[in-house]
């Protein structure tokens, strides 16, 4: 079985090596600083030594009878010591000297005594079987005379391996724990990017409800956790969104071909009728003819409609120029009159407790708010009953300008107060162009309208009974 090439490590068992080896760097590197500083220590200790015992044998000089002062004498003064005492002529004292031999220095000659006499500073001289002995050379006053005294470093070398032998079982023992230790911490430290994992994988099974547990702010894989649900939420969002027009699309698809077959099918049973000789020239032909011109007309306002939304939905530019909603209003109450006599359409002010009309100023496209004003007006007639009355209000309401078709009819059910103003949605969809009811494109058609320019429209129930279409536009002053 072949090493894993390091790219294909898990994140858990990098950070798990990484974090090992630079623990065992660190404390080798640890051990290896104190042992030579321990080492550097007691050799510092036994120059100090060296050097208090040289002293006061460079500032005494032995007497012609041979007296030697207190702790003059090499032998007797410990087995890891040694002295050496030598003439002007550099022969060694035997009386006074330690015996070199392979376990102690060799006897230096006179010319290195005398340059390290100079110095009286230690060095470390090795015998013949590799042991170290740290030296010192001082002449004895002015006489020409040198002394020379060392110490073993064997108690130091020793030491030092005993101290290194300690520090690699320590080391050893704390580089298992540290190993086991990094890798349990690693393991808790990437436990959140486990579960967000988890969490991915479910999400790609199509659950998009899932999101990341424990999530804590205060740590990094916690603020990714929760960057990474509100990510969810917002696509979850998106998804349902995309989901319901989807579905509104297909309604709005299955609704306009249902609205365009109802006309296709009437006017091909009337063409067949007449083919099959079902209308002779004469009344029965002229009510074919206009039926069949009637479904066409009914046809044609509809695909008028929708190709009036697609227009819209591409934000065309629209031309504008200062409108007044009083006299759209107006017209339009004309125009209801003439279409229906015998319905009562009114026209007063946002409040009845104003007597005259406040001009109502705004920036838009005229056949567009005509269109508006219209629809609502038509809407109005066309589902409330024959003696409903309908009334058009115009004034400001601030810095809006507001236009409002009230009716003290039924009113709008509560379940389909929210739906009035989606394409092709009739709160009676068993009801047809045909028998009085409207394709469901009108108030979109408001709606579209009033959002392209910048307003807004509402129901509202009106005052004791009967609904209220509110429209609020952008209000402009007279130095607009």
């Amino acid at each position: 079985m072949g090493v894993v090439p390091w790219r294909y490590w898990t994140l858990k068992s990098r950070l798990a090596l990484v974090v090992g080896v630079l623990s065992g760097v660190a404390l080798i590197v640890a051990n290896v600083v104190g042992v030579l500083l321990i080492q550097r220590y007691l050799e510092d200790r036994i120059d100090e030594q060296l050097i208090g015992i040289s002293r006061p044998l460079a500032e005494f000089a032995p007497n012609p009878n041979g007296f030697v002062p207190r702790g003059g004498r090499g032998r007797g003064i410990g087995p890891d010591q040694v002295m050496y005492f030598i003439g002007a002529d550099g022969a060694l004292d035997t009386t006074r000297s330690d015996t070199a031999g392979a376990v102690r220095p060799p006897v230096p000659s006179l010319e290195e005594i005398a340059a390290r006499a100079v110095t009286r500073t230690p060095y470390t001289v090795a015998t013949v079987d590799g042991a170290d002995w740290r030296m010192i050379a001082v002449e004895r006053g002015d006489s020409g005379a040198y002394a020379v005294v060392g110490t073993s470093l064997d108690e130091v070398e020793q030491t030092t391996q005993q101290l290194i032998l300690i520090d690699s079982g320590v080391l050893l023992l704390v580089l298992t724990a540290l190993a086991f230790g990094a890798a349990f911490v690693v393991r808790i430290g990437l436990r959140p990017l486990t579960e967000m994992e988890a969490v991915a994988a479910d999400i790609s099974g199509g659950n998009l409800s899932g999101r990341v547990p424990g999530t804590d702010p205060h740590t990094e894989p916690g603020r990714l956790g929760l960057a990474l649900n509100a990510m969810l939420t917002r696509i979850e969002g998106e998804v349902d969104a995309r989901t319901a027009s989807e579905q509104r699309l297909r309604q709005f698809v299955a609704d306009a071909s249902h609205e365009l077959r109802t006309p296709l099918t009437s006017i091909r049973g009337w063409a067949e009728l007449y083919r099959r000789g079902g209308s002779p020239p004469g009344p029965q032909l002229d009510e074919t003819m206009g039926r069949i011109e009637a479904e066409s007309a009914r046809m044609a306002v509809l695909v008028e409609d929708l190709l009036r939304l697609a227009r819209m939905d591409q934000h065309r530019t629209l031309d504008l120029r200062r409108i007044d909603l009083l006299e759209i209003a107006a017209d339009t109450i004309r125009d209801a009159h003439a279409r229906a006599p015998g319905r009562q359409v009114l026209l007063a002010g946002l409040s009845d407790a104003e007597d005259t009309f406040e001009p109502a100023t705004v920036l838009g496209d005229d056949h567009g708010l005509r269109q508006v004003v219209t629809n609502l007006v038509a809407n109005a007639l066309s589902h409330t009953p024959p003696g409903t009355t309908v009334t058009v209000r115009v004034g400001l309401d601030g810095d809006e300008a507001v236009l409002a078709v009230c009716d003290d009819g039924p009113g709008v059910p509560p379940e389909h107060a929210d739906r009035v103003f989606e394409r092709l949605y009739r709160a009676d969809s068993s009801r047809s162009r045909a028998h009085g009811g409207g394709s469901g494109l009108g108030l979109a058609i408001v709606a579209a309208i009033v959002q392209q320019h910048g307003g807004r429209v509402e129901l509202r129930e009106t005052p004791g009974g009967g609904a209220t279409f509110r429209v609020a536009l952008p209000a402009v002053g007279d130095s607009a």
